[in-house]
């Protein structure tokens, strides 16, 4: 989607007495002022108005998920790390946190009712983007038709089913309008990041450019490095904490231990499995410059079916048969060292109202010899992307597979690599090992279950499910819930059922649940947090909660 060209600055405000987001700043100053042109760079940066910690020094992350080949468009990138990134140059409306999920005010200066289909939406004072142009509701209102636009292949367009329009109103305020209410509506607003009116969507592959409180200055996917800057005029709840910050990708699992215990990395996410019980007994963890955490998490690693006509896993014994092969235990202790939960569910334990299905899947492989002789599997293709424990799961899958007499062959790709495939030679697989972080898309059951098993990127492009009678049961029921037709006690039953009907068809399924290994060098960096979502690095961004004390 393309539009007109942007004009230049067409407002230019910050007050002394600005609202940052939600949460009010107490000044001294009052009332409105004018103010010299956000974007001049003698203009006082947010920390020296308010008299904040000015973010100094540098952040050096180490990560173990490849930097994706998708680029960095919050309209198209899809891959776990650039997402990352994404979330945090971009903002929504409200701020959406995987690590403590919850939702916060972001370029709005409110959350939203979820009883209601129309708002006037005040924009945050002082929102600028990273070229130094205010935040407009023609921005906003942009922002929305290109991401429902489907040239542009928005990855969460599906969950933007209940959203009608948005419309200037004043030079500050944009009005939304919904189709019918949704209880989710903080979450999913969040997913829709603002760009400047007029940006086409494909000029920001490559130079992202949004209102969040980190620039990217460099990205080189092939050496695996992102370097950001502070942006020192970030309005928002949550300043950036240090003023330069570089993640980069070690795969080598001894040489993150060593960077760890040296001092030479500051962050590890995520620390190796392998290796986390011997950083447990280091030196510096004993005396505490070392702080290590394990976190319940929402990643996992999804085994993914060819539907097709004609290839092995249309069967549903075939399906069945792959989870009845699966060694879970084993690869628990092997790959992960014990740091997974076990899978009771197409959802993660921790999800609002999460019961166990009726079919929870354990290693019998007596069962899925018989399962893949009535199939008549003989042959199977695995493609797996290559993040390090993906990897180990699909050797252990593998592995499995050869000991019931069958022929797997492997491939491992990198993610983005993987997800092509899938879509463009649906004869070249059977089954697929993909990593995903749901955290992303929200919180609640039915966001999940639709950004996954009713979302037309899954569903239709590359498992090849078509019409079925479970998609169209899957739809049937989150668009009702999303409708609230379905609320209470009614809704918590019809999920059960859903969920039920996916764990005994199983269109894709998780085989584990991870949890989040990361390493903080205390000795060098301090303020950071936990993080509950791998591959979100949200410790690089000063929490609300300490903005209220620095305040």
């Amino acid at each position: 989607m393309t539009g007109p060209a942007r004009t230049p600055s067409r407002r230019t405000f910050l007050t002394a007495g600005a609202s940052l987001g939600a949460l009010a700043l107490v000044t001294t100053a009052a009332g409105c002022q004018s103010s010299p042109n956000p974007g001049d760079p003698d203009y006082p940066s947010i920390a020296e108005q308010f008299n904040l910690a000015v973010p100094k020094g540098h952040l050096d992350v180490t990560i173990g998920t490849p930097l994706g080949h998708d680029g960095l468009s919050p309209f198209t990138t899809r891959s776990l790390q650039n997402t990352a990134a994404l979330w945090h140059v971009y903002e929504g409306l409200s701020i959406m946190d995987p690590t403590r999920g919850r939702t916060e005010p972001g370029l709005s200066q409110n959350l939203f009712d979820p009883a209601q289909v129309t708002f006037d939406v005040f924009l945050r004072d002082g929102a600028i983007f990273h070229d130094g142009t205010p935040v407009t509701p023609a921005d906003v209102a942009y922002s929305f038709e290109a991401a429902l636009d489907e040239n542009n292949n928005y990855p969460h367009r599906e969950l933007l089913d209940f959203f009608d329009r948005a419309t200037p109103i004043a030079d500050n305020v944009v009005q939304l309008r919904l189709n019918y209410p949704t209880p989710e509506i903080n979450e999913r607003l969040s997913l829709v990041k603002i760009i400047p009116e007029g940006t086409d969507p494909a000029t920001l592959l490559e130079k992202p450019s949004g209102t969040g409180p980190w620039k990217i200055t460099e990205h080189d996917a092939e050496a695996g490095t992102i370097t950001f800057e502070a942006f020192d005029q970030y309005s928002g709840v949550c300043p950036a904490l240090y003023e330069t910050m570089t993640w980069h990708v070690e795969r080598d699992e001894s040489a993150i231990t060593k960077a760890l215990t040296d001092g030479s990395t500051h962050v590890a996410l995520p620390v190796p499995a392998k290796k986390y019980r011997e950083l447990e007994k280091s030196p510096q963890a004993k005396n505490g410059t070392l702080h290590l955490a394990a976190q319940k998490g929402k990643a996992g690693i999804y085994a993914m079916f060819n539907h097709a006509e004609g290839h092995p896993f249309a069967a549903i014994e075939a399906r069945r048969g792959f989870m009845k092969a699966f060694d879970n235990k084993e690869c628990a202790k092997q790959v992960f060292a014990g740091h997974v939960d076990p899978v009771k569910g197409p959802v993660y334990p921790g999800t609002p109202g999460f019961t166990s299905a009726s079919s929870v899947y354990t290693h019998a492989p007596v069962e899925a010899r018989e399962l893949f002789t009535r199939a008549e599997v003989g042959k199977v293709r695995l493609l797996a992307s290559n993040e390090t424990w993906t990897q180990g799961v699909a050797e252990s899958v593998k592995d499995n597979l050869a000991t019931l007499g069958l022929e797997p062959e492997l491939e491992v790709l990198p993610w983005w690599d993987v997800v092509t495939r899938m879509e463009e030679e649906s004869d070249g697989w059977d089954a697929a090992l993909v990593f995903l972080d749901p955290a992303f898309v929200g919180f609640n059951p039915d966001t999940l279950l639709r950004s996954l098993y009713a979302s037309p990127f899954w569903v239709d492009s590359r498992l090849r499910l078509g019409e079925s009678e479970l998609v169209a049961e899957i739809r049937d029921v989150l668009d009702r819930s999303t409708r609230s037709e379905f609320v209470g006690n009614e809704l918590q039953r019809a999920l059960e059922k859903l969920m039920n009907h996916i764990s005994t068809e199983i269109p894709m399924y998780p085989l584990v649940w991870m949890h989040t290994l990361s390493a903080i060098n205390t000795s060098k960096v301090a303020d950071l947090s936990d993080t509950h979502a791998l591959g979100f690095v949200a410790s690089t961004a000063t929490p609300p909660s300490q903005m209220e004390k620095k305040r």
